[in-house]
């Protein structure tokens, strides 16, 4: 038995060793640490990607460097080691103020006991406060007391010196500690003669996402905001005096230190390299329990405008660093001269839509491109998904298992599946899912006739054309098997990957796939018809082009028997409003037939229907942060922009005719989105009611993204209610009157919705 396991030990050994490079290189099987990682790792991608200033104006390809760098802080054996990955990822940044910080002896150097906090009096009364690599700020009750001193001593001083320089960088709480101190004591107020202000920052917002193909009706879009600095006011004590200010790329240097330059009395002397990373603002990402990312959510904005630091004058090579308080000393007693250290430049102009992302062709993308999708997908839903409040499910607990199947997948198809098992937890009828590996997996021909669910099991409900009477297909068959494979099992496969508002849209989805298969092969359907018989009957799977159903021949709008009006909303156009309520304004009732998708027609025939100048129709609401979402306990996004939209006004003076009778509206899972909405535009116009079955509950201006694969992706940006604030998306527009298809009605050519309607219409009941 040993050696038999040796032998297989083996054989799978050079199996492997044989294996393709590429193919061992694009598979990963993660364990549930490297998973948690990566599922970090994809947060921090978001967070970046969407509030890092420079990611909204330059040229860096923040998408190529997370694939480079995923697999590699997958595979870190160490703490030190995904530090290490994580700040190879960063560089491609070029920021300073983006750092990952390690807690432990890797995360700053020690301390000498030389260094602490100091505050003396130096030559011809100068006043110093030496930060000495700042030890002892961490305590904040110490630094206070140190700077305390410096202020209450400032008053008998001729000259002053600030020597922030710190030869290594800082911890959290020294950094804090320091910048308390020096807000506590109003330290800045006593130093500056006149009022000042401090520079403004500059950060990236968004109004819902915009999408990366440009189109949408949502309007949605991706900004720069600046708020101003404030006004430092002087104290009533303070006056002018020769005053000094050291610092290099570990200074801790608050915004108001750094508008003191502007007083004539005031320099600031520069060691080393020198960028505005003290100054911006920034938010700390707990990437683990012993690593922290530091990222930056703005930058400095100058006076006149320009970005980065300037009018901070550097040291000469020449001048060693013991000698710089002594150089300093001496400069700001002679005259100003102009600043050394130039800023940055102009702003540049803020973002616009982005175009699609320029990924490598082909379906199925390498690993560090599978991880990038994962990490897409969750940043743009968790920011931007308009409903993610009612998903059932964990949007982060669903990306963990996620990624290790996308970094499983063997092959495209695996990879679209992968892709598709996670976009359905979105729970949106608008979360289309764009690929062509997906569509050879359903299959890209299908039979010429249409399936709707009725009691649960699918049904022939028309036929695109009359050659599948002949072979012996019937409206009322019900579907049990697919080319052998049940139907039951069918409808499983293809619901895991289906992404829907709520199951009864799902079966609609369903319905249209089951009959799928590649143009040109057989589909073999094994049926129950009306005798309860079952049959096989044997069909070849017609392109896409020809799976269109045949044109109504019947017009858009006619009166019914009753003197009852009934219009096709499938099927008016706009401009043909007008001839309909000419046609129907003698009706006593109009049934609007809403169970297909409308042309615009809303805003045309809504102000016909209401004796109320515009009255509120919708709500709506859309995310628009501004921040990254990492302080909140669920770390969830909470701004919000809400606005109502209210009908048209009927145009004309002074308006065109106002229909005055009874309308109802015929709904049921193929009314979604615009035909939702046209149900919502109705029901603020005059109370029109619905009959039929709950629609598919997925409305909000769709908008979309890509990811590597050649896959796009879609969702609703909007949450949209009803006018009164209720619920529309998930549960739907509910009928007054619940009916639905029977098999014997169907069976029967009977449209049993309609047949409700005008008895509803009819009889009041």
């Amino acid at each position: 038995m040993t050696h038999y396991l040796r032998l297989a030990s083996l054989l799978a050994a050079l199996l492997l060793t044989a294996a393709p490079a590429r193919l061992r290189a694009q598979t990963a099987a993660y364990s549930p640490a490297q998973t948690e990682r990566l599922a970090k790792l994809a947060e921090l991608y978001g967070h970046i990607k969407f509030f890092h200033p420079y990611l909204g104006y330059k040229s860096i390809n923040w998408d190529s460097a997370f694939a480079a760098a995923a697999p590699r802080v997958a595979l870190a054996g160490t703490d030190a080691e995904a530090a290490a990955a994580l700040r190879g990822l960063l560089t491609v940044l070029g920021d300073p103020a983006t750092t990952v910080r390690l807690a432990g002896p890797e995360a700053t150097a020690p301390a000498s006991a030389a260094d602490s906090l100091r505050v003396f009096w130096g030559a011809d009364s100068t006043l110093v406060l030496q930060t000495n690599a700042y030890a002892g700020a961490d305590n904040y009750e110490a630094a206070v007391a140190r700077v305390g001193r410096f202020a209450e001593w400032l008053p008998r001083a001729r000259a002053v010196l600030l020597d922030l320089r710190s030869p290594r960088p800082l911890t959290d709480e020294q950094t804090g500690g320091f910048a308390y101190a020096l807000s506590y004591t109003r330290l800045p107020r006593a130093l500056t003669t006149r009022p000042c202000r401090e520079p403004a920052m500059r950060r990236r917002g968004h109004s819902g996402f915009a999408p990366e193909d440009g189109s949408s009706s949502g309007g949605y879009y991706s900004y720069f905001y600046t708020r101003p600095g404030e006004v430092i006011q002087p104290t009533k004590t303070a006056r002018a005096r020769p005053t000094a200010i050291l610092v290099n790329e570990n200074t801790v240097l608050p915004a108001s230190f750094y508008a003191l330059q502007g007083q004539p009395q005031v320099r600031l002397f520069g060691a080393g390299p020198l960028s505005d990373a003290a100054l911006a603002s920034t938010a700390t990402f707990a990437f683990s329990e012993t690593i922290k990312v530091v990222l930056r959510t703005g930058e400095l904005v100058n006076l006149d405008g320009s970005l980065g630091v300037r009018g901070i004058e550097a040291l000469p090579p020449t001048v060693r660093p013991e000698s710089a308080a002594a150089y300093a000393l001496a400069q700001v007693r002679g005259p100003r001269p102009g600043p050394v250290i130039a800023s940055s430049g102009p702003p540049a102009a803020g973002p616009g839509a982005a175009g699609p992302p320029a990924y490598a062709p082909g379906t199925y993308p390498a690993l560090g491109y599978r991880m990038l999708a994962g990490a897409k997908m969750w940043a743009v839903i968790h920011y931007f998904h308009a409903y993610r409040e009612l998903w059932p499910t964990s949007w982060d607990a669903a990306l963990r298992p996620a990624l290790a199947e996308l970094a499983a997948a063997p092959d495209a198809t695996a990879y679209a599946l992968a892709v598709a098992h996670l976009y359905r937890h979105i729970q949106d009828g608008h979360g289309t899912i764009n690929s062509q590996a997906i569509r050879d997996y359903v299959g890209a021909g299908g039979a010429l006739a249409d399936l709707k669910f009725i009691d649960n099991q699918p049904v022939i409900s028309k036929f695109y054309g009359d050659s599948l009477r002949v072979k012996g297909l019937r409206v009322g068959d019900v579907l049990t098997a697919v080319n052998g494979e049940p139907v039951a099992a069918r409808v499983a496969r293809l619901a895991a990957i289906q992404p829907a508002s709520n199951e009864w849209t799902r079966r609609r989805y369903i319905a249209y796939r089951l009959l799928r298969a590649p143009v040109g092969a057989p589909i073999n359907l094994t049926l129950l018809g009306a005798d309860n018989r079952p049959k096989t009957v044997r069909l070849i799977a017609q392109p896409g082009s020809r799976l269109v159903p045949p044109p109504d021949p019947r017009p858009a709008f006619r009166v019914l028997p009753g003197n009852l009006g009934y219009v096709d909303l499938d099927r008016l156009d706009s401009e043909d409003t007008d001839k309909m309520f000419e046609a129907l304004k003698n009706t006593k009732a109009i049934i609007f037939d809403m169970r297909g998708y409308p042309h615009g027609t809303a805003w045309t025939i809504a102000p016909r229907l209401s004796r109320r100048p515009q009255p509120p129709a919708a709500n709506f609401f859309r995310y628009t942060p501004t921040t990254p979402s990492l302080s909140d306990e669920n770390g969830l996004v909470t701004e919000k922009m809400f606005f109502t939209q209210t009908l048209p006004p009927n145009s004309g003076k002074p308006g065109k005719p106002v229909y005055g009778g009874k309308t109802v509206m015929l709904i049921d899972e193929r009314t979604q989105s615009q035909a939702e909405h046209t149900g919502l535009f109705f029901e603020a116009a005059n109370g029109t009611e619905f009959i039929g079955s709950p629609t598919a509950g997925a409305n909000g201006d769709v908008t979309s993204f890509a990811i590597p694969g050649g896959i796009t992706l879609a969702f609703s940006g909007h949450d949209v209610r009803h006018a009164d604030g209720r619920q529309l998306q998930q549960v739907g527009l509910q009928p007054k009157i619940l009916v639905r298809p029977t098999l014997a009605g169907i069976r029967a050519g009977r449209d049993e919705v309609l047949e409700r309607a005008v008895r509803y219409l009819t009889t009041g009941k």
